[in-house]
């Protein structure tokens, strides 16, 4: 007597595969309106994969051009920590929108099932999405450290030693995953059960691989914000001398112009911590439920949450060509004439508020190494 059960109207898998996923967590077939949710899920991908694509274009458009017209002992291209910080942030998003596109290839065979395919996109997705937050972090550390410690952190060689350290942490998290469970009855990357991730049966290298970083950058990123906005308002000052010593006071309408300027400059790269906040924040909140409550939350409320994070690589891009154009990885080539790879324009502009603001820290005995003149 056959006991195979037929799958059910919109699904595609054979008898068989359908049969054999009801007790089976190696394949999952899907449903037509689970093919559409994907579906949504690869297109906010493919939106951040080509927006990512445009900013590399003009980073290998950028280093090009210095090679060809920039002395050689003056072409790097990485000149300032926050360059190097963006370029790992991109890059990461690159690896994110990779990872979503993948899933087209599930909705085209209407199962997602474990295999080299399903593990590549394992692999590709931790890299990409483990690199988005702890490249954020970062970024929302360093601000931090500028603006309300007052220890600015200028050398390019310790950033890369720090980013180094980071991604060899990421590497290291994937290859040992994916080595020491090689083989095993269980399978370390599997069907999430919409796409390929760590299996549910590794939860301990889901949260020490992934999850703590999403959530360590979610906490860090709100808890600063907040205070950094109200300074940058003129609502908070700093002791000059004491980093956690501060006061509230109401914001001065006829403060320094320039002083100002500086403010919202200091500000700007606290946007990226905030738009991972915004796409992460839903993300985080279905997951905390489905650890509570397994099987709890809804597939389409599954694939809005995940859609709306896989569009945060679009908005890094959105960002980086409204706040950060000058940089020399991201100018127009007829911008790149200056040693620091500014614009001159901008260049000379930021030097003669910034002098201002600093002799008048200076007239009043402020000596601080390394801090913001922005600080009132």
């Amino acid at each position: 007597m056959d006991n195979t059960n037929v799958a059910p109207h919109g699904i595609i898998c054979t008898p068989e595969e359908y049969n054999r996923s009801l007790s089976d967590t190696s394949i999952r077939c899907l449903t037509r309106g689970e093919s559409i949710g994907l579906t949504i899920v690869s297109e906010a991908g493919l939106i951040s994969l080509i927006a990512v694509s445009y900013v590399f274009t003009i980073i290998l458009r950028n280093i090009a051009w210095r090679i060809r017209h920039v002395p050689r002992e003056k072409s790097r291209v990485f000149h300032h920590p926050m360059d190097l910080l963006m370029f790992s942030l991109f890059s990461a998003d690159v690896l994110q929108a990779i990872g979503a596109v993948m899933d087209i290839r599930w909705i085209q065979q209407g199962k997602v099932e474990v295999g080299r395919f399903c593990n590549a996109q394992g692999v590709i997705q931790q890299l990409g999405e483990t690199g988005v937050a702890m490249t954020t972090l970062m970024i929302g550390v360093f601000t931090f450290l500028g603006i309300w410690i007052g220890k600015d952190i200028r050398s390019v060689w310790l950033t890369r030693c720090i980013l180094g350290a980071a991604w060899s942490f990421i590497l290291l998290m994937v290859i040992l995953g994916n080595t020491i469970h090689h083989g095993n009855k269980k399978h370390y990357q599997s069907p999430t059960p919409y796409w390929c991730w760590i299996s549910s049966g590794y939860l301990q290298w889901r949260i020490w691989g992934e999850y703590f970083w999403f959530w360590i950058t979610l906490t860090f990123s709100f808890a600063i914000y907040i205070p950094l906005y109200l300074w940058s308002r003129g609502n908070i000052r700093i002791d000059d001398h004491t980093w956690w010593k501060f006061t509230f006071q109401r914001s001065d309408p006829n403060a320094d112009p320039a002083l100002k300027v500086i403010r919202r400059r200091a500000m700007v790269m606290l946007a990226y911590p905030l738009v991972y906040c915004l796409s992460i924040l839903p993300l985080s909140v279905e997951r905390w439920i489905t650890f509570v409550h397994p099987n709890s939350v809804s597939g389409t409320a599954t694939f809005a949450v995940t859609a709306l994070y896989g569009l945060s690589g679009a908005c890094n891009v959105v960002l980086l060509l409204t706040t950060r154009p000058e940089s020399v990885l991201f100018s127009k080539p007829m911008d790149l004439t200056s040693d620091s790879g500014r614009a001159p324009s901008l260049l000379m502009e930021e030097a003669r508020s910034t002098q201002e603001v600093m002799i008048k820290e200076q007239d009043k005995g402020d000596t601080g190494l390394g801090r913001l003149p922005s600080r009132s």
